[in-house]
């Protein structure tokens, strides 16, 4: 079941968030996060360290100021990164 992702439901300042850009490698990261896979999965993915992936996650939630990982998935997608 899909629900719709609304801004009010993410509750986030749409001018910061309007001038974030991601890497590739963070966007690839946050793919593998809305897929719901974990760290050790998605590195095992995209060939690199369960840490890295981890990192990546720590940063993406720092640029889009999200307070977990649903709650950066769902900014992503209310910001169009995903």
């Amino acid at each position: 079941m899909v629900f719709p992702v609304t801004e009010q439901m993410v509750n986030f300042p749409r001018q910061q968030e309007d001038f974030v850009s991601l890497s590739e490698r963070e966007r690839e990261v946050l793919e593998c996060i809305a897929r719901g896979l974990s760290s050790k999965q998605c590195a095992l993915q995209l060939g690199i360290a369960p840490r890295t992936v981890e990192r990546h996650v720590e940063n993406l939630r720092n640029k889009l100021n999200a307070r977990n990982k649903p709650h950066l998935v769902a900014k992503a997608l209310v910001g169009g990164h995903i």
